[in-house]
């Protein structure tokens, strides 16, 4: 760990910095971290926090809260994770993205303190430690009225939990991911999330499994903060959308709105943006605002979300979606059900061998509409792509189609397709960005950007 100071000259070096430090060394303790932020003068308690995790919808969530804010009127800024584009995303407020100027000067002069600590410690600063601590850093060097702070991995020792106080917290969904750091079942991923409830601050949450909502209560109620669950103290309910591409709602409850619109398809995306506007609208009345009908449409209007059954190409249309995960999956195989069931859909999905990959294409499979294609891409550096023909021996998917690479599978799907059909790339984030990235790449040479 004590190597010799990386020099850093360019935001390349930078964002190199900050992935060359190790990750997954989870431990229960917040040593390391109040260690650095002592030195930094402290800059998390300069802040105000929104404080959400879930196991999906988190993303989403984070950024409807933020636009939703920014409508009523407030400064507010953004941190979020995985990115999808550019790492930048990571860390946004009302200008946008981190800019590259600001994110080199702050690893310049973070990374001598962070190799300080290196020798000091048993263990240095991990990959997302040292990203949280930058985040606390620009906050409080470009000031904003509240930060919507999007959870690591779990909760209780995320590294966003350091923060001394918050206005709200948020869970808005507990499923099985992230089991070997988390634990195996329902409840004790529901008590990990749990770590982020705050004494006498309220708690919001969407819809959670029985046993998720118990350990939620419980942890709520010793702690009197209050709660506001999707399904109890508010309500959402979908509306026909028509042929429109996004999803029409309601809210009603604790929180009134009636006919609302978010640009995003999926109706797990109503029960975001319903979780977002309850907590939007308790966040305004702490800094004495109001949450418009009219501010709730401009901002829901204004989320567009990369990779959540986005469109990237039409004529065939092409959608992307990252449903890594088995309800991510779930949800994906609803919209397809309830929306594009009259049409054709080609998947080709790639995962991380690491991901419980053949529930996922037996979850696809029974859709009685869908071609499936298992591809191959380049994938991270430290994690392993599936192999597709390992994948035959993994499943009982009948009918599985293997190509060594998605540009082959895309080349084969489009030679064979039909005017109305649907082509749609799934499975692993990293897939889909990298997927994303060729699309953006090809829009621009030709002129569509």
């Amino acid at each position: 760990m004590g190597s010799k100071m990386a020099k850093i000259e360019t935001v390349r070096d930078a964002i190199d910095y900050i992935h060359g430090r190790h990750k997954w060394t989870k431990t229960p303790t917040f040593e390391r971290l109040n260690k650095i932020l002592a030195r930094l003068g402290h800059p998390e308690q300069q802040l105000k926090y929104v404080h959400v995790t879930g196991t999906n919808g988190k993303g989403s969530t984070s950024k409807m809260i933020a636009q939703l804010l920014r409508a009523s009127g407030l400064k507010v800024g953004l941190f979020t994770s995985p990115y999808i584009l550019k790492f930048n995303e990571r860390i946004q407020d009302d200008r946008g993205n981190i800019k590259d100027a600001d994110l080199l000067d702050l690893v310049q002069r973070l990374a001598p303190i962070v190799e300080q600590l290196d020798v000091e410690l048993p263990t240095g600063l991990t990959e997302f430690e040292t990203l949280t601590v930058l985040m606390f850093m620009y906050f409080t060097e470009h000031p904003v009225d509240v930060v919507v702070l999007e959870v690591g991995v779990g909760g209780t020792w995320d590294s966003t939990t350091v923060i001394p106080d918050k206005i709200a917290a948020v869970i808005t969904t507990v499923g099985l991911d992230h089991m070997h750091v988390l634990g195996n079942t329902i409840t004790e991923i529901a008590t990990q999330k749990a770590g982020i409830i705050q004494r006498q601050r309220p708690l919001i949450v969407g819809r959670l499994p029985k046993d998720a909502n118990q350990v939620l209560n419980t942890v709520a109620n010793a702690m009197g903060a209050p709660i506001y669950q999707l399904g109890r103290e508010f309500q959402a309910m979908s509306l026909a959308a028509g042929d429109e591409w996004g999803e029409r709602f309601q809210v009603t409850g604790s929180t009134n709105y009636q006919n609302l619109f978010v640009d995003l398809i999926g109706k797990y995306q109503i029960d975001n943006a319903a979780v977002a506007i309850q907590t939007a609208q308790l966040v305004a009345k702490y800094f004495k605002r109001s949450l418009t009908a009219a501010m709730i449409d401009s901002a829901l209007e204004s989320v567009t979300w990369p990779v959540r059954f986005e469109k990237v190409a039409t004529n065939p249309e092409v959608i992307l979606d990252g449903a890594h995960n088995e309800p991510g999956v779930r949800a994906l195989v609803e919209t397809l059900r309830t929306r594009f069931n009259h049409r054709r859909v080609h998947v080709l999905f790639g995962a991380l061998s690491d991901k419980n990959y053949p529930k996922m294409l037996q979850l696809l499979a029974e859709l009685p509409n869908v071609a499936l294609h298992v591809v191959g891409f380049q994938g991270p550096n430290n994690r392993q792509p599936i192999n597709p023909s390992e994948v035959l021996e993994q499943t009982a998917v009948a009918d599985l189609m293997m190509h060594k690479n998605w540009q082959q599978g895309y080349q084969t799907v489009r030679a064979g397709i039909q005017p109305d059909d649907l082509i749609l790339f799934t499975g692993s984030l990293y897939f889909v960005s990298e997927v994303r990235q060729a699309f953006a790449t090809a829009n621009e040479n030709v002129g569509e950007h």
